[in-house]
């Protein structure tokens, strides 16, 4: 018989019993995350782009919902400026974590896990684009260092909830440098700085020799030297070499996230972009190469049923399925066989600029996520719903008032708090307002709605102005209005209140994202019992 090695059993005691020691002092053990995720994207009655700044009032419910529909885990999309402010000097906002925190610690009461899509590109946090911080990531070392430091920031203070599952960056969030970089650079001499800039011409020369990369862009631009390349046209065959650069940039990004955002994964783009070839016919480039994710356990991807299909096609459920298995084939082909975790799930998908997409027939929509088991079990570690409730793109910062009267021109006015939360409180003649023009985004033909919550004691006109147009009602206890000003421009909201009067949950909005399960005041719609029942077939 082998003899027991008391010597090495004692050490083993020591090192646990060091490392229960260790997780005492920083916080509660971590909880082992559950064998498959079932996911909301949890914006509460806001959207992801001003989430951060609103109070959530009916987060406790909303969550317990959430875990009632069968679902385990909420995924909270982390915007990078909102959190982290300033770059140089770096500094945080910390009303952005305390509300972190606050979710995290309310999804556990729920028995809720939390995923992290880190590094969100939108927010209406300052009036500057926060594109321009993202397209100066390329080549900008301390502002990489600063992004580093947010996401070891981020990182940390959720690793202190024992929910915390891990997190995912994106491909869609730096993507728009992609986009607008053959317009940016309208000289020569501006292309070449750039691509020098953002280490374009040195990626070619670690990959290419010059008379491969001279068959790339001439006859359309003369190369003499790797010095000499600037960044591409979007018509010229050498902009598949930039889509190369650009997944090699996103790889090496990831890889160092990775270092400080242990587990890290990415969605990729399954997307092939259409580009020119040498002989001049159109082509597709893959991103295949960033499918891997490095280090990371599983693969995260955005998937709609739109994908592999052609525009305005109508399918049938078993048609959508078919194409997705094909598609899940393609990612596991090139991402070294790991688990995928669809992130969004697109079902349906109604957003302005992709109409002419295929998508399913509405009566199949439900037959397609019951037929979904089989598939996901098969190739993911789990799915998640990005429009879980019905949301409108609110232009408004700051509409419950959770930052006092931050962003808000206040006359004869002031926030209060009334059972835990905030409200404006208007005297006879105040008002409030705010600019919103540079927000201002979208398809107007729907029209401009101004939606918000008042209350008076008495029966008040309330005027409400934007743009040009005026609304007048009258507020005589508590209720809800939405006010449809119809197709107009606009810079500014305004409220001008003719006697005492409280206001919230401020809203100016001129679409409505639909998922088609819960409406804006959280009535059931079409889907639900599908994805309901798709949860019940995926309980372990």
């Amino acid at each position: 018989m082998r003899k027991t090695n008391h010597k090495r059993i004692l050490s083993l005691f020591m090192v646990i019993c060091m490392l229960l020691m260790f997780f005492q002092s920083h916080g509660a053990m971590p909880e082992a995350g559950p064998e498959y995720l079932k996911s909301v994207t949890y914006v509460s009655d806001a959207w992801v782009i001003n989430f951060w700044n609103t109070e959530s009032d009916h987060m406790e419910e909303e969550l317990a919902q959430i875990a009632a529909d069968g679902f385990n885990s909420i995924i909270l999309v982390v915007p990078w400026r909102e959190f982290q402010p300033g770059t140089n000097p770096v500094r945080y906002n910390s009303y952005a974590f305390d509300k972190m925190n606050q979710v995290m610690q309310a999804a556990k009461e729920q028995g809720l896990q939390v995923i992290l899509r880190v590094s969100y590109t939108w927010d209406y946090y300052e009036s500057e684009q926060p594109t321009l911080r993202f397209r100066q990531l390329l080549g900008d070392g301390q502002l990489r260092s600063a992004w580093l430091e947010y996401m070891k920031t981020v990182y940390q203070a959720a690793a202190e909830h024992d929910n915390f599952y891990g997190g995912f960056i994106t491909w869609e969030d730096f993507w728009n440098y992609m986009e607008d970089a053959p317009g940016l650079f309208l000289t020569k001499a501006s292309g070449i700085d750039e691509a020098k800039r953002i280490g374009f011409q040195e990626y070619l020369k670690e990959h290419y020799t010059l008379e491969e990369v001279k068959r790339y862009f001439e006859p359309q631009i003369r190369i003499a030297s790797f010095d000499s390349v600037e960044i591409p046209k979007r018509s010229s065959p050498a902009y598949r070499l930039f889509f190369e650069y650009y997944d090699s940039f996103l790889t090496e990004l990831l890889a160092e996230a990775q270092q400080v955002f242990p587990g890290l994964s990415m969605e990729v783009r399954l997307d092939v972009d259409p580009v020119r070839g040498l002989d001049g016919n159109m082509a597709g480039a893959g991103h295949f190469g960033t499918f891997p994710c490095k280090d990371a356990p599983y693969t995260a991807l955005m998937y709609s049923v739109s994908m592999g299909q052609e525009e305005e096609r109508l399918l049938t459920a078993q048609e959508a399925l078919q194409t997705m298995e094909e598609q899940m084939n393609l990612v596991k082909a090139y991402n070294s066989g790991k688990p995928i975790y669809i992130d969004q799930l697109l079902y349906m998908d109604i957003t302005p600029g992709f109409e002419k997409n295929a998508r399913l027939l509405e009566e199949e929509r439900n037959a397609y996520l019951t037929g979904l088991p089989a598939l996901l079990c098969r190739d993911t570690n789990g799915y998640a719903v990005w429009s879980y409730r019905n949301y409108a793109n609110n232009f408004v910062y700051n509409g419950q008032f959770a930052l006092g009267d931050r962003d808000w021109e206040v006359s004869r006015g002031k926030v209060v708090k009334q059972d835990g939360s905030s409200r404006m409180s208007l005297e006879n003649g105040g008002s409030i307002s705010q600019d919103i023009g540079h927000r201002v985004s979208g398809n107007m033909v729907q029209g401009n709605h101004v939606r918000f919550t008042a209350d008076s004691r008495s029966p008040v006109r309330l005027f409400v102005t934007l743009g040009s147009r005026t609304e007048t009602v009258t507020v005589d206890g508590q209720g809800q209005f939405d006010l449809d000003f119809g197709k107009l421009e606009y810079g500014q909201v305004r409220f001008r209140a003719a006697g005492d009067i409280w206001l919230d949950n401020i809203c100016v909005y001129n679409f409505v994202q639909d998922g088609q399960l819960y409406d804006l005041e959280g009535n059931e719609l079409s889907c639900l019992e599908g994805v309901k029942e798709l949860n019940r077939q995926l309980e372990p």
